[in-house]
């Protein structure tokens, strides 16, 4: 298997571009405009060199953990605008009602309760606001923006579904970009030239935790039955107005005629 949307830079980990995918009204992700990846550690100068020459990086969005970045700090291109957006840790404790109806409810696993934490706790929301204020002003053409966390796939992965249901990209598609993390963090070649130092836990979190359906059908779920439409959870959650949503469009879609 091999996906044009992996980017081929040696020691990056689930680098990959939107450039391409399709929205609903017929329009396409622009080229050098918005990436994905894992942190960006263990890339060498020259490797942090190529994401600005190859692909346009001019702005590098870290949704890490101030832990994570002390112990993994990026590796970036000369001049490149960098903004620090932790996702955790999570702000809302649960109120006496939550907790009674969570009491008789069957509980989420850990991981599916983390991606609708995501989704509704105040700080996540936060951060995934400032983050599009970021992408509302990144106006020049093949000046792209880089999002991450650690291995590219939850954080990374939930931030990147917005994105795409704010430009209008089918859940389809969403779902096969989210799905596209199991096979760039284990077969890409930027995870293949990684180098050794703790790769083997990398890997193995990854193989023990993959991106997978039942996280998606946790989003989708909430989404649609919470409000309805993604415009609508983008509006009311995250504060976009329609004016902000149709510039996302302007600036990161095109019509191929």
């Amino acid at each position: 298997m091999k996906d044009t949307k992996i980017l081929p830079i040696p020691h990056s980990i689930n680098l990959r571009t939107l450039a391409g995918y399709k929205s609903t009204d017929g329009r396409i992700v622009k080229t050098n405009k918005l990436l994905r990846s894992g942190n960006l550690s263990e890339l060498s100068v020259i490797d942090a060199e190529k994401l600005a020459t190859l692909y346009g990086v001019v702005t590098t969005i870290d949704l890490r953990t101030d832990a994570e970045i002390l112990n993994e700090p990026d590796v970036l291109p000369k001049n490149t605008s960098y903004y620090h957006l932790p996702v955790l840790p999570f702000s809302d404790h649960a109120t006496f009602m939550q907790k009674l109806r969570r009491r008789f409810a069957r509980p989420l696993e850990p991981t599916l309760q983390m991606y609708k934490k995501m989704l509704t706790d105040s700080h996540a929301n936060a951060a995934y606001r400032d983050m599009f204020q970021l992408l509302i002003n990144n106006t020049e053409n093949d000046q792209a923006i880089l999002i991450h966390c650690s291995a590219g796939k939850d954080r990374t992965g939930l931030a990147v579904m917005l994105i795409e249901a704010a430009l209008g990209i089918p859940d389809e598609t969403i779902r096969y970009d989210y799905m596209l993390s199991n096979y760039a963090l284990t077969a890409s070649e930027g995870l293949n030239q990684i180098s050794q130092n703790n790769v083997y836990d990398r890997v193995e979190t990854m193989r023990n935790k993959p991106a997978s359906d039942a996280n998606l059908q946790v989003v989708f779920s909430l989404i649609h039955s919470e409000y309805q439409s993604w415009e609508n959870y983008l509006q009311l959650r995250l504060g976009l107005s329609a004016t902000d949503l149709k510039t996302l469009k302007r600036i990161y879609l095109y019509t191929n005629k």
